[in-house]
């Protein structure tokens, strides 16, 4: 019961369920950050601010593993999983190694899906540098180094290809904040667009779901090709055809799964409050969520 919790821990509750709420219901008139501080209030107290990033490019990017390794803030969520990986070994978009620990992760399943029309008789990305096709291709917005435009830029990069050549070619690149965009959707019904490279396909009826019911099919990607991104810190995966009908075999493609919450080392948290905050999150898993 929440009588039984002191009154700083009401207010402090009450005004996180208020936050959670209205960036809920309000995300895209208000922000996509969300960044929560825990600070004493006192002037003369010396103790640490901790400080969580939630969500947005910054904070749910590229950037979010440099966020908590500069300890912009102390925790983040990193989506995928696999960027963690790429950061803890200083690779791809990461300069140098970056010390991280991961205090849990959200778990999701999703993959990559390069995705063309079938009027287009490619069967490769390697046939459409080739060939340098005009696509009119919907992909995620690239925004502050969003994790999924990072990703799809750096498979067409060993391609040998880019959204600019695609443009410079005369294609079109429709970006989009998020998988399901109505825009993209009326593309897809009305095969104004001849590509989608993205992720979130988990989704039932969702966005590949109806790209594979409206005459389009997904690429595999070359197995060397997977390799290079195995090297990054990506893992590799299949489009199974048990869970696409559509398919007449697995596609190989890269995982793009779960949701790691990432801290410094307890080295640069010595008051523990990090450590703290995963044993009340795990009581509270324990205990069937409440």
């Amino acid at each position: 019961m929440i009588s039984k919790i002191p009154p700083p821990q009401i207010r402090a509750t009450t005004g996180l369920e208020l936050a959670a709420g209205l960036f809920t219901k309000c995300a895209d008139a208000l922000a996509s950050q969300l960044t929560i501080s825990l600070t004493s209030g006192r002037k003369e107290s010396a103790q640490t601010p901790l400080r969580i990033g939630i969500n947005g490019d910054v904070y749910g990017g590229m950037r979010a593993p440099m966020e908590v390794g500069t300890r912009r803030v102390d925790i983040a969520y990193v989506n995928p999983s696999a960027i963690v990986t790429m950061a803890y070994r200083g690779k791809g978009y990461y300069k140098q190694k970056m010390a991280l620990r991961v205090l849990g992760s959200f778990p999701s399943w999703d993959r990559i899906a390069i995705v063309v029309s079938r009027d287009l008789g490619v069967k490769s990305l390697h046939h459409i540098a080739r060939r340098k096709i005009p696509l009119h291709v919907s992909t995620r917005f690239s925004g502050v180094d969003n994790a999924t435009y990072y990703t799809i830029s750096t498979i067409l990069s060993f391609y040998g290809f880019s959204f600019e050549k695609i443009k410079r070619w005369g294609g079109q690149v429709q970006e989009c904040p998020r998988p399901f965009t109505p825009e993209r959707l009326r593309g897809i019904a009305k095969r104004s667009i001849n590509a989608v490279f993205d992720e979130g396909v988990s989704t039932p009826n969702g966005w590949l779901d109806q790209a594979l019911e409206n005459g389009y099919e997904i690429l595999s990607l070359e197995p060397e090709i997977v390799k290079k991104l195995e090297q990054m810190g990506y893992s590799k995966a299949v489009l199974p055809k048990s869970r696409f009908r559509q398919l007449r075999e697995d596609t190989l493609t890269i995982d793009f799964s779960g949701w790691s919450l990432v801290t410094p080392p307890m080295a640069a948290r010595p008051d523990g409050l990090c450590c703290r905050g995963n044993d009340r999150r795990e009581k509270k898993d324990d205990s069937g969520g409440r």
